[in-house]
């Protein structure tokens, strides 16, 4: 998100100088500037089982209104992979899928250098294994969450040229469903709120 001031600079300049060429009857209205974050990293840690989870490389696409000063959008992150044990002694790796609900919304502030964003979402578990036994899925199709969670996202660096743009929220994590035999396990392994996400925009 280095480059974002500098690419709404750009373009709102664009469009009032379109807009001062051409003689309207009201009050000129700047176009959404796309703002495309296409290396998205950071990491999540799960409060229940006390884990940290590597979130890898992701996209944000967002739409910026200056007129309104809001952001639309969506966020599409990569499937994360969490290693848990249970019993303090089974290893476990799941592979879980945050599945958008809607899209991404929020509010910009270039003066006071502030950003917010918040997105909805559930989290489907696609794999669980034990790590004696990769290949033998402990979990059903549509193993997901019982309702959506959502996340709101504020900056904690500056919006500043040429650098990326650290963002921090907590979220919690519902009940889970649809899990075969783990469907409670996982609802006492992972389900609470608390959780934190952490991502580096750029």
């Amino acid at each position: 998100m280095g480059y974002l001031r500098r690419t709404i600079m750009l373009g709102a300049t664009a469009v009032l100088g379109a807009a001062a060429a051409v003689t309207v009857a009201g009050p000129a209205q700047a176009a959404p500037i796309a703002i495309n974050f296409n290396n998205v990293t950071g990491t999540t840690h799960l409060a229940k089982p006390n884990v940290d989870v590597s979130v890898p490389a992701s996209s944000v696409q967002t739409q910026i209104d200056l007129d309104t000063n809001t952001v639309t959008g969506s966020a599409n992150l990569a499937d994360l992979t969490a290693k848990l044990k249970l019993a303090k002694l089974i290893g476990v790796t799941s592979t879980v899928k945050i599945v958008p609900v809607g899209g991404l919304t929020g509010t910009i502030d270039l003066g006071a250098s502030k950003l917010s964003t918040t997105t909805t979402f559930t989290l489907q578990i696609v794999d669980a294994h034990t790590d004696a036994a990769p290949k033998i899925n402990l979990v059903k199709p549509g193993c997901r969450t019982v309702r959506p969670s959502t996340l709101t996202l504020n900056n904690t660096t500056p919006v500043e040229l040429f650098k990326p743009i650290t963002m921090e929220g907590t979220y919690t994590i519902p009940a889970f469903k649809g899990c075969g035999l783990l469907t409670p396990l996982l609802t006492l392994l992972l389900s609470g709120p608390g959780n934190r996400m952490t991502l580096v925009l750029q």
